[in-house]
């Protein structure tokens, strides 16, 4: 008969809930199933009695890191599948068979995500996470897995489809697989980027990552909702350089097209997913990966910017290109959403200066004390609200318009900015939507999806692609020019 046995690795350190997900998984198992657990670096306190032969414990008196974990207890497993799954998960019942029964020998495949409540030891059904994707070195959270929106998930009914990416807490492949692809690759270090490097391996081999919505997991986030007299958090100190240590590994890899056994190239992969802030239409992406892949989170690039000693929000090369716009298309009134300190509206105040023409209506909900000027008129009040909607409409009436949106990022807003004022921008000029390299805000969808939500409903403007101009903008796509 053929093997059909499924190795359970869990790699585990200092885990308090190394046992009940032990027990989990035996309880959930309808087919044949070991279990290899890796004790790394450590010895559960109180022991763990387990008195079942389909368990097996690897112990490490000094810890040698997950994947190093993962990859020995591989070369000692007996089965056909290996299933990788933290130590502190819940699984459905029939999960093996269940993932067995619907995975290609070059295919990796994670079941259905849900959060887990270790109070109850019951999955949070409301949260459920179906797709991933990874996001652009110009996020904010640069190349790292990422949900879609709120909650993570998509409508979508197909069960077993594709998803760009996963996380690393569980994920399921032939064995033969995972040894063809070199294991898990140990020069990231001990830990990070599991998610990342799981999903390129099943792409980028010429196979694919699939989500198997039949089944499902539950993950412990080590927010909190632990019980008394145990801490959240993690379980053992991780110094940040060891997380940057695999971050750089992982961006030269997969950026790079650094692994050897490619089929594709990571290109092939954003082709086919397009996920928010990726861009991959407008420039040439390996130029702007390799511009890109040290670079600074966006909030550290503008946030010790200043424009005549107030400080300004935006990125410098960002505002070489307003300056080119204004100078070209000489508008009257330039109307900006988030006026924040000042900073953006002095400095289109002084180019307005320079050309002898134009006024700037800026917005903001907050009052500050920032600079006056006789260019510059301030409007306190919501971007959106319709007082503060008459007040501009009355400012721009008959008037060569243009609106710069920098106000509320999250993808509701901007989409209600970009109904209201779409309208006012006249002819030739430009409405220009802030912080499109942003993927997401607080974990709802940001910038870049409102755009291309607006651009498919509206025939009136073109994302014009500026940010070619400097390699790197925060505003990739943002530039809409009304025609």
């Amino acid at each position: 008969m053929e093997n059909s046995l499924l190795s359970v690795i869990i790699p585990a350190r200092n885990e308090i809930y190394l046992e009940k997900t032990l027990r989990s998984v035996l309880d959930a198992a309808r087919g044949d199933i070991e279990i290899i657990a890796v004790l790394d670096g450590y010895l559960p306190d109180p022991p763990i009695e387990m008195n079942d032969n389909r368990v097996t414990f690897i112990h490490y008196a000094e810890s040698i890191g997950q994947r190093a974990a993962i990859n020995e207890a591989v070369k000692v497993s007996n089965g056909k599948y290996i299933m990788k799954l933290d130590a502190h998960c819940v699984v459905d019942e029939g999960f093996d068979v269940k993932l067995a029964a619907d995975c290609e020998p070059d295919w990796t495949v994670v079941p259905r995500m849900y959060n887990l409540d270790v109070t109850t030891w019951q999955p949070k059904l409301h949260k459920r996470t179906d797709y991933m994707y990874f996001t652009s070195m110009a996020s904010s959270k640069p190349f790292r897995a990422m949900y879609y929106g709120r909650g993570g998930n998509k409508l979508n009914d197909t069960m077993i489809d594709d998803t760009m990416c996963c996380m690393g807490p569980c994920w399921f492949m032939h064995k033969d697989r995972f040894i063809s692809q070199g294991g898990c690759d140990e020069q990231h270090g001990g830990w990070g980027q599991q998610g990342i490097e799981v999903a390129l391996k099943a792409w980028l081999s010429g196979g694919a990552l699939k989500v198997n919505k039949n089944t499902w997991f539950a993950h412990w986030f080590r927010g909190g909702g632990v019980p008394e007299g145990h801490k959240a958090g993690f379980p053992y100190s991780l110094k940040e350089k060891t997380v940057e240590k695999a971050r750089q590994h992982s961006q030269d890899l997969w950026l790079n097209d650094k692994w050897p056994p490619a089929k594709r190239k990571l290109n092939w992969v954003i082709d086919k997913f397009n996920p928010p802030g990726w861009r991959t239409a407008t420039f040439d992406k390996k130029a702007y990966y390799n511009a890109t892949i040290n670079r600074p989170n966006r909030h550290n690039l503008t946030n010790k910017a200043h424009w005549m000693g107030v400080p300004v929000i935006k990125y410098p090369g960002d505002m070489m290109l307003y300056q080119e716009i204004i100078f070209k298309n000489k508008p009257d009134i330039l109307v900006e959403t988030g006026s924040d300190w000042g900073g953006s509206a002095l400095f289109f105040a002084h180019v307005f200066d320079a050309i002898g023409h134009g006024q700037v209506v800026t917005i903001d909900k907050r009052v500050k004390d920032r600079p006056q000027h006789p260019r510059i008129t301030y409007v306190t009040g919501k971007s959106t609200d319709s007082e503060v909607m008459a007040t501009v409409r009355k400012m721009t009436e008959g008037k060569a318009t243009m609106v710069s949106l920098d106000s509320c990022h999250v993808r509701r807003h901007v989409k209600r900015e970009l109904m209201r004022y779409g309208p006012l921008v006249t002819k030739g000029q430009y409405m220009v939507v802030e912080d499109t390299n942003y993927p997401e805000v607080g974990g709802v969808d940001g910038p870049d999806e409102a755009v291309q939500w607006y651009l498919r409903r509206t025939k009136d403007f073109v994302a014009d692609p500026l940010e070619q101009k400097w390699i790197f903008s925060t505003n990739p796509g943002g530039w809409l020019r009304k025609k």
